[in-house]
């Protein structure tokens, strides 16, 4: 027996754990489990464009690892047993490793999705039906003319910085949560997360949409000559994969992490939510995504977190032969 700080006695389970800690565990197991069979649906939902007859190089590579990250996300014998055992010998390890590899794969993910739609598409894509959206609801591209009615440093160098706020957004919140001791609240956050994510990641792969910076010229002239809107230019000439624009999962991405903040760290939930809004409109002012994209990802990532995620992460952390 022990007491916690209010005073009541917690009893131990056989392994030393409190009764408390326990309960803990088993919550941890459903949120954990709904999140590996997730990802391991994911894989196989957007391992499937490999069937299809353009096969690029290396394409058998990446179905063996679809397959074996789908085996053991799910479960799958013999790799239940193997990820049991690893458990019982690393517990520590393998629970940060159950944790955190589902956003520490992200960027692989992000990476492979220009292979996989051009497995499918064989390299076309549908640029001419959102540039049509975009012409029929604002009689323009934004993409464009915005930059060009705005030419000025003074608003394209936040614009362009709060694009890049992407990245601290995607994994700041997580890791403040996973530092602070609240592992509930960080797999409860990361779960509509990855959600969100993968829904759009599927759209990527069979329907590819290249975005405007593929397309058209970028804004130029005296916005060029700026130190972040080069380094942003920069990094997704090195690191964006063709056919990710729409929706866009940079704003459905920052809309639900948004909304998520305000759940669990509600201090910074403005913070963030002034990058999200910056991030929007400097996605369609920098020429990287049409403002249809943007409209789809913002009703989209409010649609994931607040209706979809409680559905889906109900159905896929039910236990087997659970109703």
């Amino acid at each position: 027996m022990e007491r916690n700080v209010r005073g009541t006695t917690l009893e131990r389970a056989p392994g030393g754990l409190p009764a408390a800690g326990v309960a803990d565990a088993i919550e941890g197991g459903v949120e954990r489990r709904a999140m590996d069979r997730l990802f391991g649906l994911y894989l196989l939902v957007s391992g499937a464009a490999l069937a299809f007859p353009a096969h690029p190089p290396g394409w058998a590579w990446l179905v063996l690892l679809h397959v074996l990250g789908a085996a053991f996300a799910l479960g799958v014998p013999p790799f239940d047993n193997l990820a049991a055992r690893m458990a019982a010998r690393a517990p520590r390890v393998t629970s940060f490793f159950h944790d955190w590899y589902p956003l520490a794969t992200m960027p692989l993910l992000y990476k492979e999705l220009a292979t996989l739609n051009v497995e499918v598409w064989g390299g076309r894509y549908f640029d001419s039906v959102i540039q049509a959206a975009d012409q029929a609801i604002f009689g323009t591209q934004p993409s464009v003319a915005l930059s060009q009615a705005l030419p000025y440093l003074a608003i394209s160098e936040p614009l362009h910085a709060a694009y890049l706020s992407y990245y601290p957004i995607i994994y700041g919140p997580p890791l403040a949560l996973y530092l602070l001791g609240r592992r509930g609240d960080f797999r409860r956050l990361v779960f509509p997360l990855m959600l969100t994510f993968f829904v759009h990641y599927l759209f990527f792969v069979y329907f590819p949409v290249s975005g405007p910076r593929y397309l058209f010229p970028p804004p130029g002239g005296e916005l060029a000559r700026g130190p972040v809107y080069q380094l942003a230019h920069h990094l997704l000439q090195g690191g964006s994969s063709r056919g990710a624009a729409f929706p866009s999962s940079h704003v459905a991405v920052s809309t639900a992490m948004t909304i998520l903040v305000f759940r669990f760290l509600p201090r910074v939930g403005p913070l963030v939510a002034l990058g999200a809004a910056g991030l929007a409109f400097g996605a369609v002012y920098a020429g990287f995504h049409y403002a249809t994209d943007v409209m789809v990802g913002l009703l989209a990532g409010i649609l994931i977190v607040v209706l979809a995620a409680p559905a889906v992460g109900r159905v896929l952390g039910g236990r087997r032969g659970e109703r």
